[in-house]
């Protein structure tokens, strides 16, 4: 479906349920509103106009934007072909009005209350046959996000950068072409179409896909007045991730909860850093999955982005919103 498909979709679904009259107005890209359009409701013989963005699902890491067009356009409105009900329940709380494609409907104005969350989550086809978004893919794309001109080497380069099978480079290259989130220059030079628009696509299929793959163990420190700072990583081999990552990138954070990557084993991990198991502990340790070729004790900064993105924490998407800014955003 396309955006406005979606809409349509969505205020025909409403219509079942709430006797309305409505009118859609594009907005002229060249004003550069950031919303897609102007959607006037009547209901009740009340009328109400609201700010529209349109999108096909809201990932939690694309709740940070959301969040302050609310607080930039007097009523805002979500459009989406779906939501997960924890995005549902976090829109609420921060009374950002939505509606869903299947009807389901959340505004909270002055003079205007709809609430309905009992019709069924619509189905949505899931893209076939793409090999881009396997676990395989994701690891491929994050070194291509990290290195663009990664995606021109050879082949046999880029498996071996990314230690990745060589027969899986060609599927993801067109699982890439197939989606446009990559494009031909010509017969052997690519480039990547919109940067911001992949590193999106790779946080979400990332939570979902690939990060509950890596996952190994948690940990708590031995010492349980330990400064985590003091800690002398093997950064060839182990890095910090989120939380930790993030303040020590941006020194906006207190550290809560820890994230770890690392090619170390258990062993090494207890022995060199005194860490001990512990189902309920603060370090959460992963799989480090990428090349690490960079002299800093923290993930790549796009890692930590998405780390501090996909958290439930407001001081975490602050953060990472400082990280974007200063150290992605720069490099688009």
């Amino acid at each position: 479906m396309n955006e406005i498909d979606i809409l349509n979709n969505a205020i025909h679904n409403l219509e079942k349920n709430v006797p309305i009259n409505w009118d859609w107005k594009t907005i002229d890209y060249n004003k550069d509103k950031e919303v897609d359009g102007e959607l006037s409701i009547i209901v009740n013989n009340q009328k109400k106009m609201f700010f529209v963005d349109i999108k096909k699902d809201v990932k939690n890491h694309q709740l940070f934007n959301i969040l302050n067009y609310k607080n930039k356009f007097i009523n805002f409105l979500l459009v989406a072909e779906k939501l997960y009900p924890k995005v549902k329940q976090e829109l609420r709380e921060n009374r950002v009005n939505y509606l869903e494609g299947n009807g389901n409907v959340y505004i909270n104005t002055d003079n205007l209350f709809l609430y309905i969350d009992t019709n069924e989550v619509t189905k949505t086809q899931k893209e076939k046959g793409n090999r881009a978004f396997t676990k395989t893919g994701l690891k491929v794309i994050f070194h291509f996000l990290l290195k663009p001109k990664l995606i021109n080497q050879t082949q046999r380069e880029i498996a071996e950068v990314t230690n990745v099978a060589l027969g899986n480079i060609p599927l993801i290259i067109n699982g890439l072409l197939e989606t446009n989130l990559i494009v031909r220059l010509n017969k052997n030079e690519f480039v990547i179409n919109n940067y911001e628009e992949l590193l999106n696509k790779w946080i979400a299929e990332f939570e979902q896909t690939l990060k509950p793959t890596l996952f190994k163990q948690r940990f708590r420190f031995q010492n349980r007045n330990q400064d985590w700072r003091t800690l002398q990583l093997n950064i060839d081999k182990t890095v910090w991730g989120g939380e930790p990552a993030g303040d020590i990138i941006t020194n906006h954070l207190r550290p809560e909860k820890f994230t770890l990557y690392t090619k170390e084993t258990t062993k090494e991990l207890i022995i060199n850093y005194k860490l001990l198991p512990d189902d309920e502990g603060e370090i959460a340790v992963y799989d480090m999955f990428w090349n690490n070729d960079y002299d800093t004790n923290t993930a790549p900064k796009e890692l930590v982005y998405t780390d501090l993105m996909i958290t439930d924490d407001k001081r975490c998407k602050e953060t990472a919103k400082l990280i974007f800014n200063e150290y992605i955003e720069p490099n688009l």
